[in-house]
């Protein structure tokens, strides 16, 4: 399978890969403004087959900080620190709460209709 082996300042990170069908990540993000100063990386992914999410590394950088990713061939790859799904409950009950934030900001008001019982 295709990997990322992934290093920061030459130590070895992880090496991660997800097989033959799903999404593989590394991401570097810097977020600056209103009191943040964030840099980091993420190496993560998704399991298409099973709609799960992973996750080998989720670190802090500074300045001056080097990484390094290179794509490998490999029969086998770490074992992902992370494994988590969805859970369409709360996703719902968090999708609720913002919107009523919204409205609330909007100066909105909600009208929920019950559905009628038999």
């Amino acid at each position: 399978m295709w990997a990322f082996q992934v290093q920061l300042n030459d130590a070895e990170l992880c090496t991660a890969g997800i097989g033959d069908d799903g999404v593989l990540t590394v991401i570097l993000s810097y977020v600056t403004g209103r009191g943040k100063n964030d840099l980091g990386i993420d190496v993560g992914g998704l399991l298409s087959p099973t709609q799960e999410h992973v996750r080998w590394r989720n670190l802090r950088l500074k300045v001056g900080d080097e990484v390094k990713v290179r794509v490998i061939e490999a029969a086998v790859v770490d074992k992902p620190r992370k494994r988590w799904r969805r859970d369409p409950g709360k996703e719902l009950k968090a999708t609720k709460s913002y919107v009523r934030r919204k409205a609330k900001e909007l100066g909105w008001g909600i009208t929920v209709r019950r559905s009628k019982s038999s």
